[in-house]
Order: C-alpha cells, then sequence, then structure tokens
C-alpha cells in the first residue's frame, strides 16, 4: 500500500466556449483543489490530460446554445493536445465540465457506462480532493445490498488496519471516495475491526447504493471462515484507491432566514429577539475595547471570510493561534485598533459586517450545533458468528451528544416546515437495551459491556448524529455525509413546542423515479441542460410567499424547490411557468433586496413589511440598534512607515513595481467588466420602472411588451450575478499568483515586502466615477502575509498571530521583461528525465494590449516596455522610460 503521491504532475487547464461557440484559454487556476491533486483522477490516471471547460451561465438564445453545443461535442485541439468532453462535478450547474485527452476519453466513459446523465452526476467523485488517498495494490471488496452487514444508504465499512494508515482520528464518521475495478463509489465508513474482516475474508464493505453508476458484476455466495457464514454480493479483489473527503467534526452553523421563518412568533419575541439584542451589545463592547478577538468570535468570521481561506491546520510554537485570514490575524495581532483604518482591512472588515448584520435582522444571529448525519449500523464478531444490524433505533428518535431531551433536526436547503424534524434524544439506558434486544433476536448473548463497546465504537461518534433511516429520508437526507444542524428544546423550547404541535399536510420526497438515461452523443445536450442553478431563486421565492403570507404558495414553490433538487439525476425539471406565476403573484420581500450590501449604513433602518412578514419585523426591530462600525479610514500614507527594515535595490524594486503593475491592470479589467454589467442592469430597471403597469393591462401588445422588459431586465440581473461569481475566482487566482511569485522571494522576505509596501503607498489609482482613491495597498497583504503580520507585531507590541494559507501547486512564478507572468514547474520528458516548463499565466506586452491568457485584451495605443518600477496614477498606468500613459479601468474596491 501506498500514500498517493501528492507532487505528481496533472496540470488541468483552464478553457472557455462563448456565446458565439469560439473557444479561447482562461487564467489557469494553481491552487491544489483546481489542479486535481489528491484525487481518485490522478491517482488512476497519473499521465492524463484534463481541461477544465466554462460556458456562459446567463440564458442564451436558441442559436447561442446551439454554438455552445457544437463546440462541447468537437475535439478541442490546445498545446496539441486534443481535449473530449467527458462529465462535470456539482459545476456542471454553473456551466462547468472537464474534458480529457483523447486518448483517455473513451476510458473514462466507460465507467460511467456511456451514460451522458451519470457522467454529468457521478465524474465529480474521480475530481473530489480529499484529505488523503492512499493507493492498495490487493484489496477485498464485496458490494452487498443495502442494510446487510451493518450497511446503509451509502454507508459502508473499512478495515481498521486500513484504517490505521490514513493517518486520522479514530470514533469519527468519514466521507470516502472510493475506485476500484473500473468502476467508482462514494458515501460514508465506520470502521470494522480486523476480527470482523477476517471473518468475513473483505477489507471493505460496500453498499450498492454506493457504486454510482450500480456496479455491474454477478452477485455470488461465499462461505466464509471461523464459522462465521456465508456472504453474498459483489465480490471484486484487486487495486483499491480510497480517499477521505470529510471528516465529521464539532461545527456550529449560522441561522438563517429560511430556518427562522418557520418559527412561531412568541419564539421570535421572546427567545430569538433576545438573542439578537444581546449580539448587537456584545459586539459594540468589543468594538469599544478594541477586542477583535471576541468580535470576531460573535461575527464567525473565520467561518464566513473566504478571503484566503485554508482548511489546513497550522501550528507553529511560536505563534499563540492558527488564522484562517490575513485580514482576522492583522487585527487580532495589532494591540493599537489603529490598523482596522487601513484601507484594504477596513473594506473587509466591512463587508464582513456588513454579511453580519444582515443575518443578525433577519435570522437573529445565533448559531446552532452542526453534526454529520449517521446511521445506527453495527458490525461485530462473537463467539465466532457475524452479527449486525441497522435501523434498530426507534424512528422520530437520535442518537446525539446535545443534552436537550427534544430538538428540531435541519437539512438545508429547507422546503417546508416539516422538513425540521422533531426528534427526542435516546437516552444511554434505552439505548443500550434496545441494542441487547435487537442482538438477542440474532441469539447472541453478548453482554451489557460488550454492548457498550459496540455503543462507543460504532455510535457514539465525535461531530455525528444518528437517525433511522426512515426518518431522514423525511427531508431528503441519507448517509453520503450530510452536513445537519440542531435547535434545541433547552434554547428555543416554543419554536421546538409548536414544531411538535405541527402536522405537516403532506410529504415531499425525492422524485426516484426511473433514471434518465440518453444515448452517449448527447453528452453535449445533457450538459448544456445540467446547467443554472434554479435552487436559491426558488428558495427566495418560498420565503416571498410566506412574508406575504401566503402558505399555500410555498408549498407550490417546494414541490418545485425539489424538482431543481433532483433535475439532472432523475430527469424532471421545475415548471419555469408555475414559478413566473407565483412571482407575479407575490413579489420579492423588501428586505431580500439587501443580501448583497457591503457596509451597515447601506441597511435602511425601517422597511415597509406586510403584517405576515414575520422576518420584516425582526429586521425592523433590531436595524434601528445598529450604526456605521469603523466609519474612521485613514489614507495609506499614514501607514507607510509601518513596515519597514528592508533593504531592496533597483533591480528589485523593477520587478516589484512590474508584478504590482500586472495585479493592478487585471484588478482593473475586471473592474472595468462589472462596470458594463451593472450599467446593463441599471439601464434594463430604468426601462421597465418607466413602463406603467396599469398599461400592461389596457391589451395584449402591452401586456407582452412589459413581459419583454420584465426578461431583460432578468437577464442583465442574471449576467451581473454570474459575473460576479466569475470574478470571485479570477480575483482569488491572481492572489495565488501574487502569493506564488512571493514563494520563490523566501530567502528575502522583509526586503521584497519593503519594496511592495513603498510602491503601494505611494500609488495613486483614482475612481474618476466616485471621485476617490482606489489603491488600498492589498498587494502586499496577499504576497507575504506572515511577514506583515509579524511586521505589524513588533511594531504595536501585539500578540503573534499564524496565518494559514490554502496550499499551491509546485512550481515557480517569474516575470520576464516583457511584464509576461509564467508557472515553471518540472515535469517528465517521458524518457525518465525532467525538463523546466513554462505556462503563461498573465501579460502585459509592449504593442499596446493588456493581456490575460483568456485572451481578452483591453487595448491602448502601441509603445515600448522596458523593466522597471511601474504605477497607476489618476487611473493612467505609467510604465518605467516611455512617455505612453495608457488608461486603466477603475475598481470600485480591492
Amino acid at each position: 500500500m501506498s500514500i498517493v503521491n501528492r507532487t505528481s504532475v496533472l496540470r488541468v487547464i483552464a478553457l472557455e466556449i462563448s456565446e458565439d461557440g469560439a473557444v479561447s484559454k482562461k487564467q489557469m487556476k494553481i491552487d491544489r483543489d483546481s489542479q486535481l491533486e489528491n484525487t481518485l483522477l490522478q491517482a488512476d490516471y497519473p499521465d492524463i490530460r484534463v481541461a477544465t471547460i466554462d460556458i456562459p451561465q446567463q440564458q442564451l438564445d436558441q442559436y447561442q446554445q446551439a454554438m455552445v453545443e457544437h463546440s462541447l461535442s468537437k475535439r478541442i485541439a490546445y498545446d496539441g493536445v486534443e481535449y473530449i468532453l467527458v462529465g462535470a462535478s456539482a459545476s456542471a450547474k454553473n456551466g462547468k465540465y472537464y474534458a480529457v485527452d483523447a486518448a483517455h476519453a473513451k476510458t473514462i466513459a466507460q465507467r460511467f457506462r456511456f451514460w451522458p446523465e451519470a457522467a454529468m452526476t457521478y465524474f465529480g467523485i474521480l475530481v473530489s480532493p480529499c484529505k488523503v488517498c492512499i493507493e492498495i495494490p490487493d484489496a477485498r471488496v464485496v458490494v452487498v445490498r443495502d442494510h446487510e452487514l451493518g450497511t446503509n444508504d451509502c454507508r459502508g465499512w473499512i478495515r481498521r488496519s486500513y484504517f490505521e494508515r490514513l493517518h486520522l482520528a479514530d470514533r469519527h464518521f468519514y466521507q470516502f471516495r472510493m475506485s476500484f475495478e473500473n468502476t467508482q463509489a462514494k458515501g460514508s465508513f465506520k470502521i470494522m475491526e480486523d476480527d470482523v474482516a477476517d471473518a468475513l475474508s473483505v477489507d471493505f464493505i460496500i453498499p450498492r447504493s454506493s457504486c454510482k453508476p450500480d456496479f455491474k458484476k454477478p452477485e455470488c455466495v461465499r462461505q466464509c471462515p471461523n464459522a462465521a457464514g456465508r456472504l453474498s454480493g459483489q465480490f471484486s479483489n484487486g487495486r483499491v484507491v480510497i480517499g477521505i473527503r470529510e471528516i465529521s467534526r464539532d461545527l456550529q452553523f449560522s441561522s438563517s432566514y429560511t430556518l427562522v421563518e418557520h418559527a412561531p412568533l412568541n419564539s421570535i419575541e421572546t427567545e430569538i429577539k433576545p438573542i439578537a439584542m444581546a449580539a448587537v451589545e456584545k459586539v459594540k463592547t468589543a468594538i469599544a475595547s478594541n477586542d477583535f478577538t471576541e468580535l470576531f468570535r460573535i461575527l464567525g468570521i473565520s467561518e464566513e471570510v473566504e478571503l484566503l481561506r485554508s482548511d489546513e491546520t497550522v501550528t507553529d510554537p511560536e505563534h499563540t493561534s492558527s488564522e484562517h485570514t490575513v485580514v482576522e490575524a492583522v487585527l487580532k495581532a495589532d494591540s493599537t485598533g489603529y490598523w482596522a483604518k487601513h484601507p484594504f482591512v477596513n473594506s473587509h472588515l466591512q463587508r464582513t459586517l456588513a454579511k453580519w448584520a444582515f443575518k443578525l435582522c433577519t435570522a437573529g444571529g445565533f448559531t446552532l450545533p452542526a453534526f454529520a448525519l449517521a446511521d445506527d449500523g453495527y458490525l461485530v464478531l462473537h463467539d465466532g458468528r457475524i452479527y449486525s444490524g441497522s435501523d434498530w433505533i426507534p424512528e422520530w428518535h437520535a442518537i446525539t451528544s446535545l443534552a436537550s431531551e427534544r430538538m428540531l433536526v435541519v437539512r438545508y436547503p429547507i422546503r417546508t416546515k416539516g422538513d425540521l424534524l422533531p426528534v427526542k434524544a435516546l437516552d444511554a439506558s434505552t439505548m443500550l437495551d434496545s441494542l441487547m434486544r435487537h442482538l438477542a433476536k440474532q441469539k447472541c448473548s453478548m453482554d451489557s459491556a460488550a454492548v457498550n463497546e459496540i455503543i462507543d465504537q460504532q455510535l457514539r461518534l465525535v461531530g455525528a448524529l444518528t437517525l433511522h433511516s426512515d426518518t431522514a429520508k423525511k427531508n431528503g437526507g441519507d448517509y453520503d455525509f450530510d452536513w445537519i444542524c440542531v435547535v434545541e428544546g433547552t434554547r428555543f423550547p416554543l419554536f421546538v413546542e409548536d414544531r411538535f404541535r405541527h402536522a405537516p399536510s403532506g410529504e415531499n420526497t425525492k422524485n426516484k423515479q426511473s433514471k434518465k438515461e440518453s444515448p452517449w452523443w448527447n453528452l453535449p445536450q445533457v450538459a448544456y441542460s445540467a446547467k443554472g442553478n434554479a435552487i436559491g431563486a426558488i428558495t427566495d421565492l418560498k420565503t416571498s410567499c410566506l412574508a406575504a403570507g401566503r402558505p399555500d404558495l410555498a408549498n407550490r414553490c417546494a414541490i418545485e424547490l425539489q424538482k431543481a433538487l433532483d433535475q439532472l439525476k432523475w430527469g424532471v425539471e421545475p415548471n419555469q411557468e408555475e414559478i413566473g406565476k407565483i412571482r407575479q403573484e407575490v413579489g420579492t420581500a423588501p428586505w431580500l433586496k439587501l443580501k448583497r450590501i457591503k457596509r451597515v449604513s447601506d441597511l435602511p433602518l425601517q422597511i415597509p413589511t406586510a403584517p405576515t412578514d414575520r422576518i420584516g419585523a425582526l429586521y425592523n426591530h433590531v436595524r434601528k440598534e445598529l450604526y456605521e462600525f469603523f466609519a474612521d479610514v485613514r489614507p495609506l500614507e499614514d501607514f507607510r512607515g509601518a513596515i519597514c527594515g528592508g533593504t531592496y535595490d533597483r533591480d528589485m524594486l523593477k520587478e516589484a513595481g512590474m508584478i504590482s503593475t500586472v495585479y493592478a491592470v487585471n484588478i482593473g479589467l475586471l473592474a472595468e467588466k462589472r462596470h458594463d454589467y451593472e450599467k446593463a442592469v441599471a439601464e434594463a430597471q430604468s426601462k421597465l420602472d418607466a413602463f406603467p403597469i396599469s398599461k400592461a393591462s389596457t391589451s395584449k401588445e402591452a401586456a407582452n411588451e412589459r413581459r419583454v422588459l420584465v426578461r431583460k431586465r432578468n437577464q442583465a440581473q442574471a449576467a451581473l450575478h454570474f459575473y460576479e461569481e466569475r470574478s470571485r475566482q479570477e480575483l482569488r487566482n491572481l492572489i495565488n499568483i501574487v502569493r506564488k511569485w512571493a514563494e520563490r522571494k523566501e530567502d528575502r522576505p522583509l526586503d521584497w515586502l519593503t519594496a511592495l509596501w513603498d510602491i503601494a503607498c505611494k500609488s495613486r489609482r483614482w475612481d474618476q466615477r466616485e471621485n476617490r482613491r482606489l489603491n488600498t495597498g492589498s498587494i502586499a497583504f496577499y504576497a507575504f502575509p506572515q511577514y506583515l503580520v509579524d511586521m505589524i507585531v513588533e511594531r504595536t507590541g501585539g500578540r503573534p498571530i499564524t496565518v494559514a494559507l490554502p496550499s499551491l501547486v509546485d512550481g515557480e512564478v517569474t516575470i520576464d521583461e516583457a511584464g509576461s507572468v509564467y508557472l515553471v514547474d518540472e515535469v517528465s520528458d517521458g524518457a525518465g528525465s525532467l525538463v523546466r516548463r513554462q505556462t503563461l499565466l498573465l501579460q502585459v506586452i509592449g504593442d499596446g494590449r493588456l493581456v490575460t491568457d483568456n485572451g481578452r485584451t483591453y487595448h491602448v495605443r502601441p509603445f515600448p516596455v522596458q523593466p522597471g518600477q511601474a504605477q497607476i496614477r489618476n487611473g493612467r498606468l505609467e510604465l518605467p522610460n516611455t512617455q505612453q500613459r495608457p488608461g486603466i479601468p477603475i475598481l470600485k474596491s480591492n
């Protein structure tokens, strides 16, 4: 057995298809997850070539759709490699798919039995990054029917001796990805002891529901040694790759308006509002005392802010804690509180506070204990015989570490109030008695001490909550590592009591009919149909129905929401006509329009609400207690002397200036594009507002005219939303490129940081639309976050903080004299030697074009480029030793 080599090269390129079907290259992502490291695909096919393909997310007309589908169906040639579409992951809803080189395309298609819907739904198993991934040359796998040998829906067993080689904590619940015999499986594991595995002559027990698609092999019966009986199933002996993607752990989930909208009024008044008001006072106290540790604890900033977020643990005995973001680290390290006034730090702090304020006003700002949803299966060897069981606990009961006797189990998205499952905790003595009775039915004479050992090792798992599978299905749950959270009766007795008394009108179950199966040649068409994610929009429409006092319409939305959840797998689609009629009837709850605000001051003090709008009433009660926090922002010049002590020469200053220019230009390109989308939305909304609603009722032509205006407004809003998602990804990659460049400077980090800081603090980027300076000095925070935080600690006398950063691919980023940015790494030449490879990431070239590798250009007049310091002053790019001053697109914030 061996650990899959994390450093093996599987370079993934990124391509995109435009509305007219043209294929071009996108900026390559260089984080490890995007490069498919620690995946089954990397382990099974180390020499495979992979490309991601993005298509436009907005709605396309018939011609554009056809052009995109035709491009997806062709072999896409790039750098001498032909790529063929093979599947997608969960990102299919965002119009992102995977293609592989022609030599591997048929092999991958065979894994999914040339079934397009399966490839679109389950290819993600192969490309899911795992915490650890191991290869076992010769393992024994048996696929059994669900519930046999203590399995359950998507939950199986792993031999303990193999589990121990994963070096993971014991007594948890484990989400796995698995490859064996040209098929793949996913789900969750518990650990079976080696004596059980030996008695059954197996290493892994997998339920049929875990194999995606079904494992096609004849079922047979084998006699087990040691009088363990006979074992029926589909057997496989050979190479296995097993990856662990997630581990159950103690978590807290934030409350949401989709939960609180189901709370009774007396609960909102006496249980939820007091929590919200207490949170306001705690935040005010923390801010007044510059206690950012307490502030971030209240805000939950480590869980919500994605900036430089990492799931990896950083341990350093010289530091007192590990932080997920550089902003959080800076503020905790600063003992003066002055760094909250820095433009970059303040900008991100304001956004975090705005998100918190919206959640506080619409959801009460409380947290709920969260768990991985687990089953009650057990498997044990006693006196030479195998004993097992599943679904033996009573329905509507839970095995949990919580002290509350009654609780509501919540799984998102919430479709109806019936999805809040009212369950009772199974106490220790009842659980022991129930399990002993279940064993006694199998003629097992195990004593209570041995039964308690089963409970401790296989049932009371850290970070997991156990339900009977029939109970879990009531809100769509299974054991493929669903996350759930719990409303405790001890904290919210009125809320819990109200749900226990509520009798749902009917069940909204998954649409499990026959799975749709198209011919393989329709893979591009299936891929395109997988695009689009109506789940969020339908959920918010359901919320608007409840706010308007129309639970009948909310129930109709819940049916369409379930169709959206089942769309690709079960071949169903939401009824858009039905959704449109409901939207026309109820409109949008006014507070829902505030989800994307960037400052607390952008939240109106009062909003008009219907008497039936419980969330609106909560908003108006809480909002008046908030004011704008951290309003004082100081200019960059006030921080110029904060980072010093480094020594750099002119060549270093030139290179630092060049990376600053590349960074600023690409930030500007993102901003310019975003401004165009915002302008299109404003214009479409203006035309719709100018059309009188009363006129639409005067004639069929007028009604059609207004429908056209509504459709154009919706299309513009969707295009802006999709671009915002894309620009966030491109910004994150640009940040990673800066980080990758900085990694090569580790021999003199303080010197390079000082050079970047001097350039940033002298920059004069100006927003000509809003007449304000834009530069926030962000590049220095991204390039050398740990050294910057250490310098702040030294200058302010603060406490040391460790900044946790996501891991990037191997290689280094270099910049040539023409402003081209390359990723340089070593790859095999196929003959046993390593060669250096350069991959273009970004470029500023001297013929007048500012170019990124997605093929898009920003044109300026031709001019020669020479190496040296580059700056942006008053919206103009100033390059060294030239007279050229091209205009730069302006960004509202970094």
